[in-house]
């Protein structure tokens, strides 16, 4: 161990401001160079998509970390200097940017998880959903049936109750069955989007899943007042 002499040590705020604003204006370039039109990732929860676009509104400190520590992952796993994913394709009238591709050239998405627990044997597609929906969305716009996910668990525990980052890949194979079931639930949740957009009402979209939705979570929880859900917060507000 090196003895080392008392030191002067202060936190340097400004420096932590200033690199937030580099971050946060990293993240808003890569937004301004985005297609305009539909994309892959907002077919997942197309009613909050709507109200991104509908009413924008400043990402938050957190989500600017957050976002910042996918595109150190992207980039290391992925070797693509600095870029989180290999650009951005259309079909079907729908925008994907597959981070990555196997050597076959299989879409490849890459993910990072907070849990302390990787999935069940027995339950990866119920634990994996959420992942597992983008890269199925990847397979039918890129006319494949097989994809990789890769997910860094940044926090799983081991047997001594430890926690330690640790890196699962998971090959993901579909029927042709499953593909054109996919595909037509893609056109589907493209459709419904694009007329809730030109008809600017988002009532007929189908609700963001339960931990996406509240008052916490979403910055748009006042303005979309989601049906069954909305009252019930209020309900049991007033009765407190």
């Amino acid at each position: 161990m090196i003895q080392l002499p008392p030191l002067e040590i202060t936190r340097d705020e400004f420096r932590e401001v200033e690199l937030y604003t580099k971050f946060r204006k990293a993240l808003l370039q890569q937004d301004e160079t985005r297609p305009v039109g539909i994309h892959a990732s907002g077919l997942l929860d197309p009613r909050r998509t709507y109200w991104q676009e509908a009413l924008p509104k400043d990402i938050t400190e957190r989500q600017v970390y957050f976002f910042i520590i996918g595109k150190v992952l992207h980039s290391l796993i992925l070797q693509t200097d600095g870029q989180s994913d290999l650009g951005s394709h259309e079909a079907l009238g729908v925008f994907y940017s597959p981070d990555g591709r196997t050597e076959a050239e299989n879409p490849v998405e890459v993910k990072t998880s907070r849990s302390n627990y990787e999935p069940r044997e027995g339950s990866l597609q119920e634990d994996l959903g959420h992942y597992l929906e983008q890269l199925a969305c990847y397979l039918v716009l890129d006319n494949r049936l097989e994809g990789e996910l890769w997910v860094l668990y940044l926090n799983l525990k081991n047997t001594a109750n430890r926690t330690f980052p640790e890196l699962r890949c998971y090959k993901v194979i579909l029927t042709e069955e499953q593909f054109y079931d996919i595909d037509q639930r893609v056109l589907e949740a493209r459709d419904a989007l694009a007329h809730a957009r030109e008809e600017h009402d988002p009532s007929q979209l189908p609700l963001c899943r339960q931990w996406l939705c509240s008052p916490d979570a979403c910055a748009w929880w006042s303005e979309c007042q989601p049906p069954g859900r909305f009252p019930e917060v209020n309900k049991k507000r007033w009765t407190a």
